[in-house]
C-alpha cells in the first residue's frame, strides 16, 4: 500500500509506533509513505541527522519524498543520482529513504507518479543574508527589530528551492513520452489555480486570489494543468489538511492512503 503525508520539518513523531496505532490501518514493510516536501531530514550533517537516520531506518515502511523549500540542497547533492522505478532518485538510505527527483515519472505498485519538488519560501520577509557579507550583522539586526523573519544563505535557505529551466524541460520531456498522462502528481507547492481555490476555501467571499504569490514553479504547474491528465494531485507547503477539489489534496500532518 502507498500512503501520502505532508510537511514534517524534521519532526517525525507522526511515524512513532504510538501515533501509528491511531491509524485505521497498519503500515508494514510492504508499504511506502510519500512525503510532499519539507521532510527536513537533510538539514545539517550532525548528530541529530545520524540519530534520525538510524531511527527512520528502523521503521517498517519505505519513505519516498520530494523536496520542499526547507531542505539543505547542498547536502542533498552529496548523494548520487541513480535510476529507480523509471526515474532519477537519490538513495539517502539504500532502498529505505529515497528522494524522488524533479520532473521524473515513477511506477510504484503499478501506479505512475509525476514528482516535482520545490517551492518559494514565504518566511523571508526580512531578507536572505550572507554570513560572509560585511553587512550581515546589521542586516540581521534590522530584520529583528522590525520583527521580520529572515534566513541565512546556505544555512537555512538555498536558491535551489526553485527549479532550473533544465529541470522543468526534463519534466516536459518525460510527460511527453508518457502522453501527458499519469495516475498521480506529487509536489510541494501547487498550480496557480489550485492556490486560488485553496484561498477561497480559507477566505470565502473575502478571497482576492492573491494570498499566495505566483512564481516560476506555480506558473509551470499551471502550464501542466492545461495538458496533464491525472487522478489526484497531492501537495504540501500550505500547512493544512483539506481536499481542495476532486483532484487536488493538500496534506500536512495527516497520513492517508493513496487515492483518497
Amino acid at each position: 500500500m502507498i500512503y501520502i503525508t505532508g510537511d514534517m520539518h524534521g519532526d517525525f513523531r507522526r511515524f512513532t509506533e504510538h501515533n501509528r496505532k491511531r491509524f485505521p490501518f497498519e503500515m508494514t514493510k510492504q508499504d511506502s509513505v510519500i512525503i510532499c516536501g519539507d521532510f527536513g531530514l537533510l538539514w545539517e550533517e550532525n548528530e541529530t541527522f545520524y540519530y534520525n537516520l538510524e531511527w527512520l531506518s528502523a521503521l517498517p515502511f519505505r519513505i519516498l519524498w520530494v523536496t520542499g523549500n526547507h531542505e539543505n540542497y547542498n547536502m542533498i547533492e552529496q548523494f548520487s543520482l541513480e535510476e529507480w522505478n523509471g526515474g532519477k532518485v537519490r538513495h539517502i538510505l539504500r532502498d529505505k529513504i529515497i528522494l524522488l527527483e524533479r520532473g521524473q515519472i515513477f511506477t510504484i505498485e503499478d501506479y505512475t507518479f509525476f514528482a516535482f519538488g520545490g517551492a518559494s519560501s514565504h518566511d523571508i520577509q526580512g531578507g536572505v543574508f550572507d554570513r560572509n557579507s560585511p553587512s550581515y550583522l546589521n542586516d540581521v539586526w534590522k530584520a529583528c527589530i522590525n520583527n521580520l523573519p529572515y534566513r541565512v544563505l546556505n544555512e537555512s535557505w538555498w536558491p535551489a528551492e526553485l527549479p532550473t529551466e533544465e529541470e522543468m524541460q526534463e519534466g516536459r520531456r518525460n510527460l511527453e513520452k508518457a502522453g501527458y498522462q499519469v495516475d498521480y502528481v506529487i509536489s510541494h507547492c501547487t498550480s496557480n489555480r489550485a492556490q486560488e481555490q485553496l484561498e477561497q476555501l480559507y477566505m470565502g467571499t473575502e478571497s482576492t486570489g492573491t494570498m499566495y504569490g505566483h512564481d516560476v514553479l506555480t506558473d509551470y504547474f499551471e502550464e501542466l494543468e492545461c495538458r496533464l491528465q491525472y487522478k489526484m494531485w497531492y501537495f504540501g507547503h500550505y500547512h493544512g489538511d483539506v481536499k481542495v477539489d476532486e483532484r487536488h489534496r493538500l496534506l500536512y500532518e495527516s497520513i492517508i492512503p493513496l487515492g483518497i
